[in-house]
């Protein structure tokens, strides 16, 4: 027999149930904005939304209405923390005009020229050397808790140093030794501890990254639902009955769909992957542990949604078994949480969950830089979820059909 006329190889039950599966649904509108236009449009509202948070740039106006000896060391050191350090930091001090009244400060602030002022009095310094109470203002923007607690605690700092300045000068005198005022300019400059304690630490996570994975997750639990709704409806209509008498075992029916789902699903997850880098350049971390992670949250994910819809016995059950399960899931497992924004009770519960182990997963690669191995103990929990729950959701399927 020629080569040409060799019979084609019979290709397995479940594959073929996949191909056919997996055709429909990308001539599916509704599967495609599951799949790919859902994520992709909520990854980008909230990279469009919440994209300034995970950079900070603040800028504190300094007004030096004293202008003396005490005051001038700590002015000249906060407008000269960037040459210091030698680059960009995230809190920027510029000099205000030190004749400029409460309203003009305040006028400044209102036009968001400056996002926070520190305002020292005329008399400062006089008053801290005389003895006498000193206050220092701080102007600070409603809308700008951030801005405004850091110039508050700048002003804080500065008081402290003056006020262990005064005291030890004090008892310096207690002991016979003359301190001069112009010492107390000679305390430590803050500004190194300032900008310790305002510079962010290690690469933050983008929270187009953050929600991409988040949102991904959410709607993979509707994509790959879409098999389970499958067969309840193909029971219906007898389209399942004539797939069994072509001698397919039903595992093979319903492996074969979730398997053509759970592509359709992989692919809308790395969709968001790109849209979420080239349009926001928010970064994901190592490409391989990100495939990987990928894989196994989609393995974890398609396991509980076959649970889930292995439970329903009509496809409007099915609907609404899926849709509460993925949104408690995604309230528990911290998807509406911003990164490094959930209360620790929450991040201690969102650990039994896939979508905490996967958010987790992909959190330690942004951030971390972590690889494969860094997050294996993630990948093993999202493969349990997976195999376990879709076992079970594999079984009662499989009754689902026999039915």
């Amino acid at each position: 027999m020629s080569a040409s006329t060799r019979p084609t190889p019979a290709r397995p039950a479940w594959f073929l149930v996949a191909q056919v599966e997996l055709r429909r649904r990308m001539r599916n509108r509704s599967a495609i904005v599951t799949a790919f236009v859902g994520p992709v449009v909520l990854a980008v509202v909230f990279g469009v939304l919440l994209g300034g948070t995970s950079s900070l740039s603040i800028t504190v106006g300094v007004v030096d209405a004293d202008r003396s000896d005490v005051t001038a060391g700590f002015v000249a050191g906060l407008l000269d923390a960037d040459g210091r350090t030698g680059e960009d930091d995230p809190v920027t001090f510029v000099a205000l005009d030190p004749d400029a009244d409460a309203a003009a400060v305040r006028a400044a602030v209102d036009r968001d020229d400056v996002d926070a002022a520190i305002v020292i009095p005329a008399g400062f310094g006089d008053a801290v050397v005389g003895g006498g109470g000193a206050t220092l203002e701080v102007v600070r923007d409603p809308d700008g808790q951030v801005s405004g607690e850091i110039a508050a605690s700048v002003a804080r700092q500065f008081a402290a140093g003056l006020e262990s300045r005064v005291l030890a000068a004090a008892t310096a005198s207690v002991l016979g030794a003359q301190v001069a005022p112009a010492d107390l300019a000679t305390f430590v400059d803050p500004t190194d501890t300032v900008i310790a304690r305002v510079e962010p630490s290690g690469t933050s996570l983008d929270p187009a990254a953050f929600f991409g994975v988040a949102m991904s997750i959410m709607f993979l639990f509707f994509t790959v639902s879409f098999a389970a709704r499958s067969i309840v409806a193909e029971r219906a209509n007898g389209v399942v009955p004539r797939m069994l008498a072509s001698s397919a075992a039903p595992s093979a029916i319903v492996g074969g769909k979730v398997l053509a789902v759970s592509v359709l699903g992989l692919s809308g997850f790395l969709t968001v992957w790109a849209v979420t880098e080239l349009v926001f350049g928010a970064p994901w971390g190592s490409p391989i542990a990100v495939v990987v992670t990928m894989t196994a949250t989609v393995a974890a994910i398609a396991g509980v949604a076959t649970f889930v819809c292995g439970l329903a016995r009509t496809e409007q059950q099915a609907d609404g078994y899926t849709s509460m399960a993925a949104f408690v899931l995604a309230l528990v497992g911290g998807n509406f949480v911003g990164p490094g924004q959930a209360p620790a009770a929450l991040r201690s519960i969102a650990r039994f969950t896939p979508n905490g182990q996967s958010l987790d997963a992909f959190t330690r690669i942004a951030v971390d830089g972590e690889g494969v191995a860094g997050v294996l103990g993630q990948i093993a929990a999202l493969l349990a979820f997976g195999i376990v729950f879709g076992a079970i959701g594999l079984v009662r399927m499989g009754q689902v059909i026999r039915a």
